[in-house]
């Protein structure tokens, strides 16, 4: 009876010791596993700290803003155009005056289109009247049309009952001799506008000699 006794409890004194082995192996199993992840862990957190800025901005979204360039607008003039018209061509100087009514001034004759040679042929055809030519120095119109005109008209030709001074005088010398602004003008029309007596080229001879309101009386009103 004690042997058998002694034997049972043998048996469950191995059966204990089994179990106990068994429960300190999965515990020492389940404590390696946790220490490989915590090695894990810690090897990912060094590689982590140790990483570079290059390594960071490689794996860091960057977002990059591309200025684009401003567009070139390209200006084009187009001229308006009309197929089968044409521009209108100036109109042509006219010279027949002997249909024109009297009483006209110089203004209106050029509005008319007439030329400065046509104008003078109407001032004479009607008396030379004085309203074509109110300073009355025998040249009409000569602040109206072009002074390059009235040159070349005069230049040389004897103007209408004033006898033309000797060559070479000077603004000074008529003004001495008591010539009028326009009796001056009318001298420097008839010897082709000599440069002595406009030194500044502006087409308004002895403006130095003479007074400025005299001036502007004869070119300007």
């Amino acid at each position: 009876m004690g042997r058998k006794l002694l034997f049972v409890t043998d048996r469950h004194s191995e059966k204990r010791v089994g179990k106990d082995h068994g429960n300190a192996t999965l515990a020492a199993l389940a404590g390696v596993a946790v220490g490989v992840i915590i090695v894990l862990l810690a090897w990912l957190v060094v590689l982590m700290n140790r990483a570079g800025p290059a390594d960071k901005a490689a794996t860091t979204p960057q977002t990059t803003t591309v200025a684009s360039a401003p567009a070139t607008v390209a200006t084009v003039t187009v001229q308006p155009s009309v197929k089968g018209t044409t521009a209108p061509a100036p109109p042509k100087a006219r010279g027949d005056v002997r249909s024109l009514p009297a009483n006209l001034f110089c203004r209106d004759l050029k509005a008319k289109g007439y030329s400065y040679v046509a104008a003078i042929d109407y001032w004479r055809l009607h008396g030379q009247p004085n309203q074509m030519d109110a300073d009355r120095n025998g040249i009409p119109c000569e602040t109206v049309y072009p002074r390059s005109d009235i040159g070349q008209y005069w230049a040389g030709r004897e103007i209408g009952g004033a006898a033309p001074l000797t060559t070479g005088l000077l603004c000074r010398d008529l003004a001495a001799r008591g010539a009028t602004y326009a009796q001056t003008v009318a001298y420097w029309w008839f010897y082709d506008r000599p440069a002595r007596m406009d030194a500044d080229k502006n087409g308004i001879p002895c403006e130095t000699v003479y007074s400025v309101a005299t001036v502007n009386a004869f070119w300007f009103q």
